[in-house]
């Protein structure tokens, strides 16, 4: 086939692939254009199908008469003039081809006013030509109307989805757009119908809370920093809030919104052992950076920003998080009005007895309370506890009550004394902050060998914990502390393990053998890509080193931005493996003592993976039920 130059429409039409990919690409072009012309009050109105009718209506600074023309075609901008200009830029376009690539696919009408024009002017454009104009009387500012999207290319319509997608996919965009452009009043009518107003609000939170709703703006914590190249302020969720995907996670960088995701990744890392796996921290970013450190001309929809020292932006942004989000962690609370479908007289009338619940009253055995002062991380409270398959199928039936044995150990509550009193020397005289409604409660008992009953009677509410996820917390933590402050207690093997490698998998441990002696491990080489390994870990219980030494080896792969990172997660999967399960018999001082640990540990509220250790009821919850209120 012999090479032949492409005409412009051709040329004009590929273009347009790139920059206006569905009907909501239209919309984001003209709303950023809206902003950079100053405007303060835009609307945006779409009718019929999301390719019939876009409106777009700003007060913004509107087009010279004699430019309209100019601004169609491609490469036309104002916002700046040679490239140099990049490094200062401070709008949202800057290419100069979105217009020119909506009118090759859409018809235009396009009525605007400049403040220096006596009139309006009203502009009927095809393929980036005026085809019809005329004045107008109208105040400054301008109206797209922009109808009959991919009408000459039907090939692209028929790729479009179906109506509602496409419609969800334009408030998305205006919604971002507009959560990031609170001095701007934005609004989104469908079919006559107002579904987004954002007021102008110098108020970051109330403008949170109009754009995103009430449950994301009350969980969100905010936090700021500012230095020579940064300002950033930030909101992040607390350990309540999360969702199944990233579609909350909004980063925007000098104005403009953008995907990045080495700033989500490392962000989520710091959440990882606060909110269930699988789940997403929502958050909201505002970061104004240096112009000289940033280079936006990368992306055809500008969607990917480039950063110069992006590993110092992702650092201070980590840090930001930790500062917010321990302090702020709350136990997850059962809803005050649960919904029960509950008719009291069903119940009896019903012949089997399967909704009624069977007490046991709590018996006494001499000598409960005559045991010995008990260590939590004594072998005697693991030894016959079995090593844990970590694979998902065994962690959903472990943690389902329906597969769990009806075990009830005899229990001795009433000479119990409430936690307050237990240990209380130690609760004064810690530095960490305690919830103070869990060290004034007593231990009731315990359900199904698994969830440990506490009451407060001050405040009228009972907390069910969790056993297993508890004790994950706990030994959790505990190695996290002997980490940090360098002192893991190891022990000797009596017999040395050899460990062999490939190439690859070697070089990363003779390039941090430091690492693996601050994580008690005792490594040396031993031959050609072998290694001979002396000490572990004594936390862990059982031989589980081996793998444990090759999940830091895998996880050496990632970028690092600090040791704890790279290998607190693969603790985790340790801790689960020595915690208590769900359905172990544990002893009245077994308990006292898991308890205490778990009260003073650093996050009590969630297991190192993100599941609730404790939840609170209402006494009023409970009164409901049996319809008392």
């Amino acid at each position: 086939m012999s090479i032949v130059l492409l005409d412009d429409n051709t040329i004009s039409k590929i273009s347009a692939g790139e920059i206006i990919e569905n009907p909501a690409s239209v919309v984001k072009e003209l709303l950023e254009n809206s902003i950079d012309a100053g405007a303060k009050n835009i609307t945006v109105e779409v009718k019929n199908s999301p390719t019939d009718f876009i409106r777009i209506t700003d007060d913004g600074c509107g087009f010279k008469a004699d430019e309209i023309e100019l601004a169609f075609m491609r490469h036309s901008t104002s916002k700046l003039s040679k490239i140099e200009d990049l490094e200062e830029l401070t709008t949202l376009g800057f290419r100069g081809e979105a217009l020119a690539s909506i009118s090759s696919i859409a018809k235009i009408r396009l009525l605007t006013k400049n403040s220096e024009d006596l009139a309006g002017t009203s502009s009927k454009i095809e393929n980036g030509k005026i085809i019809e104009q005329s004045n107008v009387g109208m105040p400054h500012g301008s109206t797209f109307y922009v109808e009959d999207i991919f009408y000459n290319t039907p090939v692209r319509k028929k790729f479009l989805r179906a109506d509602n997608v496409e419609f969800n996919l334009i408030f998305d965009v205006i919604q971002k757009i507009a959560l990031g452009n609170p001095q701007v009043s934005i609004s989104y009518i469908r079919d006559g119908k107002t579904l987004l107003n954002s007021y102008k609000n110098s108020n970051y939170k109330n403008h949170i809370l109009n754009v995103l709703g009430r449950e994301i703006a009350t969980n969100l914590i905010e936090n700021s920093f500012s230095s020579e190249n940064y300002k950033i302020r930030a909101y992040f969720s607390n350990n309540k809030l999360f969702r199944s995907s990233r579609n909350h996670q909004y980063i925007y960088i000098n104005g403009r919104y953008v995907t990045n995701r080495e700033i989500s990744r490392e962000i989520e890392k710091v959440y990882k052992s606060l909110i269930p796996l699988n789940r997403f921290p929502v958050f909201i970013l505002f970061i104004d950076i240096n112009s000289s450190l940033i280079d936006v001309n990368i992306h055809p929809k500008k969607h990917e920003v480039k950063l110069s020292n992006e590993n110092n932006l992702i650092a201070i942004l980590c840090e930001m998080v930790e500062e917010v989000l321990y302090p702020n962690r709350s136990i997850r609370e059962i809803e005050d009005e649960p919904k029960v479908n509950l008719n009291v007289f069903d119940i009896f009338d019903d012949k089997s007895n399967d909704n009624l619940i069977n007490f046991r009253e709590p018996t006494y055995e001499p000598g409960d309370n005559d045991i010995k002062e008990f260590d939590i991380d004594s072998q005697s409270f693991y030894e016959n506890y079995q090593p844990f398959d970590m694979n998902k199928e065994n962690l959903d039936n472990n943690n389902d009550i329906d597969n769990i044995e009806d075990k009830t150990e005899d229990f001795n509550y009433d000479n119990i004394p409430s936690l307050e009193q237990f240990q209380e020397d130690s609760f004064l005289n810690d530095k960490e902050v305690i919830d103070s409604n869990l060290i004034n409660t007593r231990i009731v008992g315990i359900l199904f060998d698994t969830f440990i009953i506490l009451e407060n009677k001050d405040k009228d509410l009972i907390y069910l914990v969790d056993q297993h996820a508890a004790h994950e917390r706990v030994m959790y933590e505990k190695y996290k502390k002997q980490y940090l402050n360098s002192n893991i207690n190891s022990q000797v093997l009596l017999k040395p393990e050899i460990i062999e490698l490939n190439a690859s998998e070697y070089m990363k441990i003779e390039k941090n053998f430091k690492l693996f002696k601050d994580l008690g491990f005792s490594i040396d080489s031993f031959g050609e890509n072998s290694i001979i390994l002396r000490e572990v870990p004594m936390i862990f219980g059982f031989p589980t080193y081996v793998s444990f030494i090759r999940d830091i080896i895998d996880s050496l792969d990632d970028k690092i931005y600090s040791n704890y990172q790279a290998d607190m997660w693969k603790v985790m999967k340790r801790a689960c493996l020595k915690a208590v399960k769900a359905g172990d018999t544990l002893s009245n001082m077994e308990v006292k003592e898991l308890i205490n640990s778990l009260i003073h540990c650093e996050n009590p509220y969630t297991c190192p993976h993100g599941r609730p250790t404790i939840i609170d009821i209402k006494k009023t919850t409970i009164a409901k039920l049996f319809l008392r209120e």
